[in-house]
């Protein structure tokens, strides 16, 4: 009874095995050469004694590897994990690692398989075969029927995943098998609009559609919902398994889309019981949004006068119409850059809020595109609107100072003690307070609160003294600094609880000093003596005489002196402010008394300052701007002079050094901007650890130099022949160029202005050379513009010239022929040492000159191994399709040689996916290069390759053979095969319906 049931499922594994074979054969013969799956462990016939089993190997192939499954026995026990190691030599190699517990696996030989499939859905598999070894147990019946019956239902599944993986429509033998099993079919797939079924298999971009499909199975059906991307290539679920027979979906992108629908039985475990895949190109919208009027209102009233008043809020509307809805985007073109700026993007909204915040003509603008465009815009409308200024001022009555409520009517306020300063301002938009304090004691001015709109704010202070308090008040959209203001004076006295300072004296060496007269680089003891109930805190400060800014030498401690070295010569006022110990007070009391600090005898002076133009002393204090001008000073010192050179900018007033401390006594200066410069140079002793000993400074007013540049003329010639006639040809390169003269030099700029945008580009900056190379892309009207100014000019230009030129179609066909590697980069190497980078551009320059025999225009990006890109492959691709772009290209050719694993054969052709030209072309250079050199016929693939992905005009890539496979190494090599090579691609590309 055992034996005849062994004999029956053998004969019916024996049958399901047959069918796989069938099912798997094309994959495995197109895979051969596509990926190789090297095993390091488990070996062939390897013994396993643990419990877990442990795959480590590598996958080498053309193409990225997405999945690799493993297999015991053919039963799918999991998915491998794959890392990356390099790509090198149009090869990738991955690693494999799995690790499974096989505890459960008894005793005994097992068949362990691996599949692994790349991103172009080519497979191949690696089979060996393992034994489990950890007791000597004889296998009993039971096991081996167990194992029987397994095995039928694995290659009952391994024949459902090679139907998923293949999209293998269902045969007579296995609906057969599906029947056994109680699957779901599905009967039709289809995708309908507002309830009309699409038969033409076109759909149009950003409608929504119905996908609906017709399943049967005995316990019901469950639908899954897929879409194939036409970019990616990447399956998308966009509905799990449900009831549900339809969903919609809106294609948002046009392409050939693949969509799916999976069916199972409801009660299945399997991952698909059957599906259906239909193709639909997807074309774009072609609907237009219009724009119909632009209108501008103030709170509701639409400006009809074409006047607007600055720093009020206007609204901006416009009302559009298309099919789809409508976009709007919102632009003002500024008065005084003419430049137009965008205020808000694309959006549903066809209003917005504007304030003008400048007087001025401005264009307002609204562009409108139709929901689903993939354009810049549809339909625009621009009106002209003149922003005058707004006349309100504000006034302000009055200014108060208040303690806890009670307005102070006395003039006199505590230190310490925190009042309200409140001001009321009047103005027909709003008025806006700032609040101001003016010190007195550095008779500065102090801001003490911005603009705003609050009228009040507190304020308390800590120092006594008489006080301005200031209120300004402006106009909520006034651009004017303030347009009224009030002062009012406040005497701040001293609190009764505070501590007092008796004396502040200053000594040398214990010896106070009593003259005020203190030398230069010694150090000195301040010291003061105050009084209070709960202890001291004494401040130290100092006056700088040069920047009278007041700089604390030393914080609040118990401490009543400190040491100080001035090392600087003036009159200083030293400082000492006290607090009792306990007070939150900024100080008490303080003493200032004032020293002159003297010079030291040993130190170096300056005699004189001069500033010279080419040897001639300047005496009436009157400089050039732009012109170079010589500093120079003259000083004297027992040990020699350093000298330093500063000017203090009239606009910052800030003092910069423009050369630090050295023995030269003169520099140069060029001024570049007008005003009133002090110049300055100090000097010191060659041994002073000083800043400075001495100084000079002399003020020159710097004026604004008259020179402006004119151009008499614009020229534009073609390999030094003049163009006269006002037409030039599409693709060629020109000499823009023009002669200007100023008395300072001239600087030229260069412009197009564009016939399709209307918008200027400038093509070169300012410079001194008069002229400039271009070569037109696209035919129409062109403005060709030179800006030119003075070489020291600070203006935007002086003078300029505006030529139009028309650009016309040219008739001769551009191909760029591009030999694959080159110079740094040999490319593949074949078993006998032959570098690809050889034979690519042997054969490129054969192209070549074929096809320029045939009237066509060829462009090399190489003809030597002498490559001008830098070493760095990145660099390298983009040089390549710079060429291709910059020079209007009808066709990029890239041509190479193949490498892979040694037995790899044949030729392929690549192009960019959805290229229309571009497949043409592949297409008819595959099939003249298989027609004429033999070789195994690989095919016209899609690739993302940079060369291809980048280059505006249609690009293919050639694969002319394999050169790591000795046969066909010997022919790559070969002069006449590279001549047939040469002449194949040449008749292919000619053949094209475009070249």
């Amino acid at each position: 009874m055992i034996n005849k049931k062994k004999s029956y499922l053998a004969l019916n594994i024996i049958l399901i095995f047959f069918m796989i074979e069938l099912l798997i054969l094309p994959i495995k013969v197109q895979a051969a050469s596509n990926i190789s799956i090297n095993l390091k462990a488990p070996i062939h016939e390897g013994v396993i004694e643990d419990k877990e089993l442990n795959i480590d190997g590598e996958i080498e192939s053309i193409s990225k590897i997405k999945l690799a499954y493993v297999y015991i026995d053919n039963n799918n026990v999991g998915q491998a994990k794959l890392n990356e190691l390099e790509f090198k030599e149009n090869t990738y190699k991955t690693k494999l690692e799995y690790n499974k517990d096989i505890s459960s696996l008894k005793d005994g030989v097992y068949n362990l398989k691996i599949l692994a499939i790349d991103e172009q859905d080519n497979k191949e598999e690696k089979e060996i075969s393992i034994k489990i070894k950890r007791n000597q147990e004889e296998v009993s019946d039971n096991r081996v029927n167990i194992y029987e019956e397994q095995l039928v239902e694995n290659d009952k599944n391994i024949v459902q995943r090679n139907l998923e993986y293949d999209n293998v429509k269902i045969s007579s033998t296995e609906k057969a098998l599906t029947t056994v099993y109680n699957k779901a079919t599905i009967s039709n797939l289809e995708v309908s609009l507002n309830g009309t079924v699409v038969t033409n298999g076109k759909l149009e971009q950003g409608k929504t559609y119905t996908i609906k499909g017709n399943g049967n199975s005995a316990n019901g059906v469950l639908y899954q919902f897929w879409i194939k991307d036409p970019y990616t290539q990447v399956w998308q679920m966009i509905r799990d398994y449900g009831t549900g027979n339809s969903m919609n979906w809106t294609p948002t992108r046009t392409g050939k889309y693949l969509v799916g629908i999976h069916v199972k039985d409801k009660n299945s475990k399997e991952r698909l019981d059957d599906h259906k895949y239909v193709e639909y190109n997807v074309e774009q919208n072609s609907s237009k949004a219009t724009i119909s009027n632009l209108e501008v209102s103030l709170n509701g009233t639409v400006v009809t006068n074409g006047k607007l008043e600055q720093g009020k809020t206007y609204t901006i509307k416009g009302n559009g119409n298309s099919a789809n809805g409508v976009l709007y985007q919102f632009w003002i073109k500024d008065p005084y850059t003419q430049v137009w700026q965008m205020i808000r993007d694309y959006g549903t909204g066809n209003s917005m809020n504007w304030t003008p915040t400048r007087t001025g003509k401005y264009l307002v603008g609204i562009h409108v595109k139709d929901k689903n465009s993939k354009e810049r815009l549809d339909d625009h409308k621009y009106v002209e609107y003149n922003v005058e200024q707004n006349s309100s001022k504000a006034t302000i009555s009055n200014l108060e100072v208040s303690l806890n409520g009670t307005i102070v009517t006395n003039g006199k306020l505590e230190q310490g003690k925190t009042y309200t300063i409140k001001g009321n301002g009047n103005s027909s938009n709003g008025v806006l307070y700032q609040f101001w304090i003016k010190d007195p004691y550095t008779q500065v001015w102090q801001m003490i609160r911005d603009y705003g709109t609050g009228n009040s704010m507190n304020w308390t202070p800590t120092r006594t003294g008489k006080y301005l308090v200031g209120i300004h008040v402006k106009d909520k959209n006034s651009k004017e600094r303030l347009d009224d203001h009030k002062y009012v004076e406040y005497n701040v006295e001293q609190s009764s609880s505070k501590a007092t300072i008796s004396n502040l004296e200053v000594s040398l060496n214990g010896t106070v000093v009593a003259n005020g007269n203190l030398e230069q680089g010694k150090t000195y003891t301040i010291k003061g003596n105050g009084n209070s109930a709960n202890g001291v805190l004494y401040q130290f400060w100092i006056k700088d005489p040069y920047t009278q800014v007041w700089q604390m030498i030393r914080d609040y401690g118990t401490g009543n002196s400190m040491n100080w070295t001035p090392t600087r010569t003036g009159k200083y006022l030293v400082g000492i402010h006290v607090k009792d110990k306990n007070s939150k007070e900024r100080l008490d009391d303080h003493k200032y008394v004032e020293y002159n600090v003297e010079q030291n005898s040993s130190k170096a002076t300056i005699s004189n300052l001069e500033v010279s133009l080419n040897g001639v002393l300047v005496i009436n204090g009157k400089l050039e701007q732009g012109k170079t001008y010589t500093i120079k000073g003259n000083g004297n010192s027992a040990n020699g002079v350093l000298y330093q050179f500063w000017i203090k900018d009239p606009y910052t007033q800030v003092w910069q050094m423009i050369r630090d401390y050295g023995t030269g006594n003169s520099m140069n200066w060029t001024p570049t901007r007008t005003g009133k410069y002090l110049v300055g140079i100090h000097v010191k002793d060659k041994n002073s650890k000083e800043r400075l000993d001495d100084h000079k400074y002399l003020e020159y007013n710097v004026e604004q130099s008259s020179s402006k540049a004119t151009i008499s003329n614009l020229e534009v010639s073609l390999n030094g022949v003049l163009v006269t006639n006002g037409n030039l040809e599409q693709g060629k390169t020109y000499a823009i160029k023009g002669n200007g003269n100023s008395a300072n030099g001239v600087l030229y700029q260069f412009w197009i202005k564009d016939p399709y945008t209307q918008v200027w580009q400038m093509i070169r900056d300012y410079g001194t050379g008069n002229s400039v190379n271009w070569a037109p892309t696209r035919t129409g009207q062109y403005l060709v513009g030179i800006h030119v100014k003075d070489k020291y000019s600070k203006e935007k230009l002086d003078d300029h010239k505006y030529v139009e030129y028309n650009v016309a179609a040219s008739n001769k066909r551009t191909i760029v022929i591009d030999a694959g590697h080159g110079g740094y980069d040999s490319g593949a190497v074949g078993p006998t040492g032959i570098k690809e980078k050889d034979v690519t551009l042997k054969v490129a320059l054969k192209v070549g000159k074929i096809l320029e025999n045939n009237g066509i225009r060829v462009i090399y990006t190489r003809t030597s191994d002498n490559v001008s890109w830098p070493s760095n492959e990145s660099q390298d691709l983009a040089a390549r399709v710079a060429i291709a772009n910059n020079n209007n290209t009808d066709l990029f050719v890239s041509i190479h040689a193949n490498s892979f694993n040694g037995s790899a054969h044949g030729t392929e052709t690549y192009y960019y996916d959805g290229s229309a030209k571009g497949k043409e072309a592949a297409t008819a250079v595959q099939k003249e290069l298989i027609n004429s050199i033999g070789l195994y016929d690989r095919g016209v693939k899609t690739a993302g390759y940079y060369v291809l992905r980048n280059t505006i005009s249609p690009s293919i890539l050639v694969e002319l053979g394999f050169i790591d496979n000795r046969n066909e190494e010997v022919l790559l090599n070969s002069d006449w095969f590279q001549q047939k090579c040469a002449e194949a691609i040449a008749k292919g590309i000619i053949g094209t319906s475009f070249i």
